[in-house]
């Protein structure tokens, strides 16, 4: 669990252009009736500011087509991405001074909130073993992120919230983002 940098804590600029490329995938992944998901990084020397969206492939229908029963959910409403790849593209841009600072996704026809679910694979707990089960709380993240969620209604962007880990109350804590121009 890392939560030393600072954009761990919140108040996170995030450049038009990177969040075009969030809303861009998440228009994208509600035609396509699944979460997106995806990346921000930007410069360390100005660590609250992301200025480049990456996006990832959601694998979450190719999970459920192999195992629907620890894979309950459809990528309609779980994201799950190649982690071996992101966790490469997370100390590369590290390597870079483009560190990774947010892990996006988004919610088709609902809220922008962080759900159980959410925190839990987040903080590397367990999520449920099915609908409406219960989880299980994790240490925390497994890096050094905050998190976007972005809502997707009737084929609109709704709203963006981002999450920080709350360490000391260990859960994930609704935080400020601004959206800046170049």
């Amino acid at each position: 669990m890392v939560t030393d940098h600072p954009w761990t804590r919140g108040n996170l600029k995030i450049t038009r252009a990177a969040l075009a490329i969030v809303e861009k995938d998440a228009l994208r992944g509600y035609a396509a009736d699944e979460e997106a998901c995806g990346y921000l990084r930007g410069p360390a020397s100005i660590p609250l500011v992301c200025d480049e969206a990456v996006v990832m492939q959601n694998v979450a229908n190719k999970l459920h087509a192999i195992d629907p029963e620890r894979y309950f959910r459809t990528a309609r409403t779980y994201f799950s991405f190649n982690e071996k790849k992101f966790d490469d593209a997370v100390r590369t841009a590290a390597r870079e001074g483009r560190p990774v600072k947010i892990l996006y996704h988004s919610h088709l026809d609902a809220g922008a909130y962080f759900s159980p679910t959410d925190a839990a694979v987040m903080s590397m707990g367990e999520p449920p073993a099915h609908e409406g089960g219960e989880i299980t709380m994790g240490p925390g993240p497994a890096w050094p992120l905050a998190f976007l969620v972005t809502s997707v209604r009737d084929g609109k962007i709704d709203e963006h919230r981002l999450f920080v880990w709350d360490a000391e109350a260990r859960v994930f804590v609704a935080q400020a983002i601004t959206v800046v121009e170049e």
